[in-house]
């Protein structure tokens, strides 16, 4: 009798755990989990990156990440208008951390680089993403690496999203 409470009392536990799993995974159209990055995202005035702002004088980009790792870039000139630019993306999970790697395939060009997103009010998405083709002798952060790790960019090159 003390094993049949036993087992009864370790599979009520067992049930226990599953059922408090995180509840905080945001859930796509057909129940599945839908990863973090995954949305749509603003980054305006400050949060631009100084190395676009400066060079190309944007004010405002605004980034779509979807589940079928299809992704949509506006970028907004200041004083001018939008330009959206489709393309796809792969991101590759770390093995430790929250940092990923990213690859991201526009129509006109591709970039890698590392991505991080952190829950918050609202979410922020933190990218450092250069070109790599056509080749402009930059080098891509990896999760290994770091933001801001690049001794020529620094943190010059780092875009601050939050989820819209």
């Amino acid at each position: 009798m003390k094993k049949l409470l036993s087992l009864l009392l370790m599979l009520s536990l067992a049930v226990f755990f599953v059922a408090c799993g995180d509840d905080d995974d945001p859930v796509g159209p057909e129940g599945g989990t839908t990863e973090a990055w995954v949305g749509t995202w603003l980054s305006a005035d400050a949060d631009v990156a100084p190395l676009l702002a400066a060079v190309f004088d944007y004010d405002s980009v605004r980034v779509t990440m979807n589940d079928d790792n299809t992704i949509v870039l506006e970028s907004h000139v200041r004083d001018g208008n939008w330009t959206t630019l489709p393309g796809t993306y792969t991101v590759t999970k770390s093995e430790s951390g929250d940092v990923h790697a990213i690859a991201i395939n526009y129509t006109a060009f591709e970039q890698e680089g590392i991505i991080e997103v952190t829950s918050g009010s609202p979410d922020q998405l933190k990218l450092e993403a250069v070109q790599t083709t056509p080749d402009i002798g930059a080098t891509p952060r990896t999760p290994a690496t770091g933001f801001g790790s690049d001794a020529t960019l620094g943190t010059s090159n780092i875009q601050i999203y939050k989820k819209q």
